[in-house]
């Protein structure tokens, strides 16, 4: 099917990021730039786990994009030019002041590839850098990209001191690629002269397929500045969610473990090399100034990659010294976790029960969250000097009473050992579980608005919390959106009166 290229007239180019993947690194993202809606990599081996085809800029597309029912355009098929982007672009950096421009930090293109092949005659892209060309006071551009195409740009690149040109390279194994694409040869020769020509260079391995055993050294022999391992459960933003219902986990049962991943990304730590780990990756490159250092004040520290890594059962055993959580048993068929639609593991320095319980979805300790958890699964943690605490959180489909929650400390030849409501084994070893009474009894009493996690934890942030004595109903209320203890209770009588 011939691509379908339809034009728009935008009313804005640069999307702010309040809150999502971009913002969860220790040098989080200000803004999106996305020149164009829809990729024309998406009819590549890429458009076969592409979290893009499911968010709100291609799904809410225009009619014309779209198709009919009976011919619907589908991702990959057609894309919509933004014709007026490099004008958007440069009346918004124009009206900015200098402070305003430099706490900008843009990732150009977390839905579309800014060089898929139309790029060619459209030139929307390089339009783009040389407005930003004409600024040096930006603080970041990032522009992602699959396509050897970014080699005709590579003279305006290596003279905007803020861009980093990020090169996504899966695997080398040319097997992977189900559906073609850019070879990735000819993208770890691009890297390559991206590099010689002075370009600032990240080569993304995102998501990790499998690869052959030399393709450490070949992404080393690159010289490019510093590396992203991500996989399609820790990338796609739905912690799998997305890419369990994509055409690839159709064809690649094994598309979920994270182990040849975490591998990779240990053997590009102990080469000695700047590397990240998902979110905190592509949110790892610091501020080039205190002001744009001030403008974030939401940034957190980076994780050091020593601090939690996910494997599935393999050949390749945790060390008996490790903290290890296995949820399910070897042997059981792989499936989602039952009764547990959010599952999270955080890791917390300095322990503050009126703080980090009342603020636990946000904050400088949060690490390894996941969403859609697969067992049988083994977690590892690995503490380091910093860490003081961990923190698992199970939220249940069935009735709040049945959440989970075990804070725990590392604690060598211990173990913790539990069940879910559905019979799912939870075990923890070289650990002790902190007996919290608020956390052990299950909140069993509290009428269910009070027992989410959000309303409870408000109301220890507001009261405060001792550690030991539980807090009463009174005590609760949500000073944010105005929902007193009566109103809530008045909620949920009509629940249970329909």
């Amino acid at each position: 099917m011939p691509l379908l290229v339809t034009e728009r007239t935008s009313k804005s180019i640069l999307s702010a990021q309040p809150n999502g993947f971009l913002v969860q690194g220790p040098y989080p993202f200000t803004h999106t730039l996305s020149p164009f809606t829809g990729c024309q990599f998406g009819a590549t081996t890429c458009g076969l786990y592409c979290y893009a085809q499911w968010l709100p800029n291609w799904t809410y597309r225009s009619a014309e994009l779209k198709g009919t029912t009976a011919e619907p355009v589908r991702w990959g098929e057609g894309v919509d030019v933004k014709v007026n982007a490099p004008e958007l672009l440069a009346d918004y950096l124009a009206r900015s002041t200098v402070a305003q421009r430099q706490t900008l930090r843009i990732f150009m293109a977390t839905t579309t590839d800014p060089y898929m092949p139309l790029e060619k005659q459209r030139g929307i892209t390089r339009r783009l850098l040389e407005v930003f060309a004409t600024y040096d006071d930006l603080d970041l551009l990032v522009i992602q990209t699959r396509s050897p195409l970014a080699a005709r740009d590579f003279d305006l690149l290596r003279h905007i001191p803020y861009a980093w040109l990020s090169l996504t390279i899966e695997s080398d194994d040319e097997s992977q690629q189900l559906r073609g694409g850019p070879s990735f040869a000819a993208r770890l020769r691009l890297a390559d002269a991206a590099v010689q020509a002075g370009v600032r260079t990240q080569i993304a391995i995102s998501p990790c397929l499998p690869y052959g055993p030399d393709f450490c050294t070949k992404l080393l022999d690159t010289g490019a500045q510093r590396f992203v391992v991500d996989t399609l459960v820790a990338g796609d933003g739905q912690g799998g969610g997305r890419t369990a219902r994509s055409t690839y986990a159709r064809l690649v049962p094994e598309w979920d473990d994270e182990a040849p991943a975490q591998r990779l990304h240990d053997a590009l730590l102990a080469a000695g090399v700047a590397v990240g780990w998902s979110a905190d990756g592509f949110g790892g490159i610091p501020y080039r100034t205190e002001q744009a250092k001030k403008g974030h004040p939401g940034g957190r520290q980076a994780a050091t990659g020593d601090d939690m890594q996910m494997r599935l059962f393999t050949t390749d055993p945790p060390p008996a010294s490790a903290m290890v959580l296995t949820l399910g048993e070897e042997g059981q068929e792989r499936r989602p976790m039952p009764g547990f639609p959010y599952f999270w593991l955080k890791y917390i320095t300095g322990f503050d029960a009126r703080h980090h319980c009342a603020q636990c979805f946000i904050g400088p300790y949060h690490k390894g969250i996941w969403s859609t958890v697969r067992v049988p699964s083994v977690h590892v943690l690995k503490p380091s000097v910093e860490w003081q605490f961990a923190y698992l959180c199970g939220v249940a489909e069935t009735q709040w009473a049945d959440n989970l929650h075990v804070p725990m400390v590392e604690a060598q030849g211990e173990e913790i050992e539990l069940f879910t409501h559905n019979g799912i084994r939870v075990h923890i070893r070289n650990a002790r579980r902190l007996e919290i009474p608020w956390i052990e009894d299950g909140w069993n009493g509290f009428p269910r608005s009070y027992t989410t996690c959000r309303n409870f934890q408000f109301g220890v942030d507001r009261y405060g919390y001792d550690g030991v004595s539980r807090p009463i109903q009174a005590e609760f209320s949500n000073p944010r959106n105005g929902r007193s203890q009566a109103a809530l209770q008045r909620r949920e009588k009509r629940r249970r009166n329909p």
